[in-house]
């Protein structure tokens, strides 16, 4: 069981300030570098008009020659200058953030909730999606894909070995809050839309247009040099004359106007995904480039460099291709290169060729670089709450046992924990207790727990050991006036879901608040029960929430399978105090008429 070491509050402040510092001193540079930008192309100007008026055309032309070229040097480095202050200003906002959660007062405008679906068997009443919610309080990837697969991950519990591997992964990049950081921070240079993510695979299962026709293929190779030839032979040859190089521009031009539809829909379709695949290629290299020991981090650094050439190393080759390609875009050059050279046709070809069976690569790209998002996030998550741990995962039927177990999303100053065990299935806890006392509270602290630890993460407690089950709840059951459904007949549904669920196999930790609360005491006495004996004879094992002291006496009744805890509250000096603490044994408190008077209801 790893637990982390660190004062987070202190990093992150730390952290804060240095990277804001930076980020000034490189603002100031990028300021600098604007007002060469400006000297140079006034001094351009000037050089140019002097060169013009002392030594001619020729002078002047080569002067603005020599001034475009530093130019376009001042102009790149000024672009190097801007990324670095941008990525200095990106991780001085990350530990902002950092400071806000640690606080509880981060609410980020991504709050998962497009997650969220109502049959879920937990996700709605656990607080797994939202705008305080799990989610946010983990978040910490860039990517559309990044973002599913920590959903997904929320939503289905791992297997014991892929548990395992995650938390090797997490302590390791835990230990890294520098690169964790910068990894982090280069994920916002680029804000993208999930549709380009669409348009990119679209783009790569699209046929060839060009290469699958050779006979256009060979054109494209050949015209280029009988046209160079026939041009230089017209100059240096008496016996050839300018009307062969002209046929030969002629019949390049037609190859142009015969494919000049597919190569400039093919050519804006790659650039405009090309971008999304660039915005990855500086996350990818990260990877690539940092020595990792973890069996999960190996796997994903292997999905990236298994190849000939690594990913980033095919990114780059994309980009040049496309660069080379765009060149189409200026007038001149496409009357002057591109008739002579058919440009368009031999970047085309090559582009193709790039992309040629790309589809399930590029996917590969984008799944490893997901992971590495969650796995960082995860570990960020740990780093920030050096208190919680990664909990030992069993190999039992069932079994969750925890020290000081807490709700993560309540701030730890005001958060009370408690200790927990239960151990193989067919057993039914029953927590009893007293209006507002912390019982629903503490349903779903074992639940949210159990879905951080079943995804690999760490975990609000001082130790912990658990079993892989199936988390199941029936916590918020609603009515519904457009399906013309009760609470009651809601909760029944949710029940149902529950019993749906026994047969499949894997254990289920089942926590029910209130159960049957919609219909009179003794159906609901009854009704409670028979589900309590009927979940026995399963591969079950939860909790029941209950005011029904009579539903307790289970536990006298049978004590293999119905055990007793109970939350209490104490009235005293007109005031009710509450210490959130699970006692074993049936409630022995109750406090609806104290405040019922406290409302102003004469009991």
């Amino acid at each position: 069981m790893q637990q982390f070491t660190t004062n987070p509050a202190e990093f992150f402040g730390q952290k804060r300030d240095q990277y804001a510092q930076e980020a000034l001193l490189w603002q100031r540079r990028f300021n600098t570098w604007s007002w060469l930008r400006v000297g140079l192309f006034i001094g351009a100007a000037l050089l140019a008009w002097l060169a013009f008026g002392l030594s001619g055309l020729d002078f002047a032309l080569v002067a603005a020659g020599v001034a475009l070229v530093l130019f376009v040097a001042l102009v790149q480095r000024h672009q190097q200058i801007a990324w670095q202050r941008d990525q200095f200003r990106f991780l001085a906002d990350i530990n902002r953030e950092e400071l806000a959660r640690y606080s509880g007062v981060h609410h980020p405008a991504d709050s998962g909730i497009d997650f969220a679906n109502p049959v879920h068997p937990y996700s709605g009443d656990l607080d797994v999606f939202g705008r305080s919610s799990l989610y946010v309080l983990l978040n910490r990837t860039n990517t559309p894909d990044g973002r599913v697969k920590l959903a997904a991950w929320l939503q289905h519990p791992a297997d014991r070995e892929a548990i395992m591997h995650r938390q090797q992964a997490i302590k390791e990049l835990a230990g890294h809050p520098d690169w964790r950081q910068h990894f982090q921070a280069t994920g916002r240079h680029w804000e993208d839309d999930p549709e380009n993510l669409r348009r990119l695979l679209n783009w790569l299962k699209q046929p060839p247009q060009i290469s699958s026709r050779k006979w256009l293929v060979v054109l494209a190779y050949l015209m280029p040099v009988l046209t160079v030839t026939a041009i230089l032979l017209s100059i240096f040859s008496e016996t050839v004359t300018y009307h062969l190089p002209i046929l030969f521009l002629l019949v390049n031009g037609w190859l142009l106007r015969y494919t000049f539809r597919e190569v400039h829909q093919a050519a804006e379709g790659a650039w405009q995904t090309s971008r999304t695949l660039r915005a990855y290629g500086s996350l990818i290299q990260s990877l690539e480039g940092h020595p990792f020991g973890s069996a999960s981090m190996l796997r994903i650094k292997d999905r990236l460099t298994g190849e000939a050439v690594p990913a980033s190393g095919k990114i780059r080759q994309l980009a040049s291709l496309l660069t080379n390609l765009q060149a189409r875009r200026n007038a001149v050059f496409y009357l002057m290169v591109n008739v002579t050279l058919l440009w368009d046709l031999y970047w085309m070809i090559r582009l193709e060729k790039w992309k040629s069976g790309m589809e399930s690569t590029v996917r590969k790209w984008f799944d490893a670089l997901a992971e590495a998002e969650v796995l960082n996030s995860m570990a960020g998550f740990g780093f920030a709450n050096p208190e919680y741990v990664l909990p030992e995962t069993t190999g039992a039927d069932f079994q969750y046992e925890a020290r000081e177990l807490g709700h993560p999303l309540i701030p730890a100053q005001k958060r009370v924990s408690n200790s927990f065990f239960v151990e193989g299935t067919g057993k039914t806890v029953v927590v009893t207790g007293s209006n507002m006392s912390g019982k629903s509270t503490f349903l779903r602290t074992l639940g949210i727990n159990a879905v951080l630890a079943l995804a690999g993460a760490p975990v609000c407690a001082a130790a912990c050991r658990i079993s892989v089950f199936q988390v199941f709840t029936a916590m918020r059951t609603q009515d519904s006036l457009e399906e013309s459904v009760s609470s009651f007949y809601a909760e029944l549904k949710r029940l149902r879901q529950l019993i749906d669920l026994l047969p499949e196999g894997q254990p289920v930790f089942y926590l029910l608040d209130e159960i049957l609360k919609g219909t009179n005491s003794n159906d609901r006495h009854e009704g409670a029960k028979a589900l309590i004996r009927q979940l026995h004879n399963h591969n079950a094992t939860g909790l029941v929430s209950t005011h029904d002291l009579a539903l307790g006496q289970m536990g006298e009744i049978s004590p293999e399978y119905v055990t007793n805890y109970s939350f209490n509250s104490d009235f005293a000096d007109g005031k009710l105090h509450f210490d959130y603490k699970l006692r074993e044994g049936i409630c022995q408190s109750f406090n609806a008429s104290q405040l019922m008077r406290q409302m102003g209801i004469e009991v």
